[in-house]
């Protein structure tokens, strides 16, 4: 016998509303991936440069008509395109089917 669901198509965890899906949770975080230090004779530090500054995002989400994309691809966040690293399922015997997805965006990278 199928389950009925009702309302799950309503809920929206705040921003993002990611279609196909009921977003339960959201992390964004910076980091630089080159970080030059310059020292003087005495090894004080006296000059640093960063670079490449890299986004990662991650979700996790309920199912809601969405099909899981594959690493390599991109994925569209707050009109932020990603390149998605990771997928997990998470099953559950008394619970839904959910999954978390992360992707990276890099500065010097231009997705189209």
């Amino acid at each position: 016998m199928a389950a009925n669901v009702y309302g799950l198509s309503s809920l929206v965890f705040g921003t993002p509303a990611i279609t196909g899906y009921v977003v339960q949770s959201h992390n964004l975080g910076n980091k630089c991936g080159v970080v030059i230090a310059v020292q003087d004779e005495n090894g004080i530090v006296v000059h640093r440069r960063y670079d490449d500054i890299t986004t990662e995002m991650e979700f996790e989400a309920l199912f809601d008509g969405a099909t899981v994309p594959t690493p390599g691809v991109t994925i569209t966040v707050n009109s932020i395109e990603y390149i998605v690293e990771t997928t997990d399922f998470k099953r559950t015997n008394k619970g839904h089917e959910t999954v978390s997805i992360k992707g990276i965006t890099s500065q010097g990278i231009t997705l189209s």
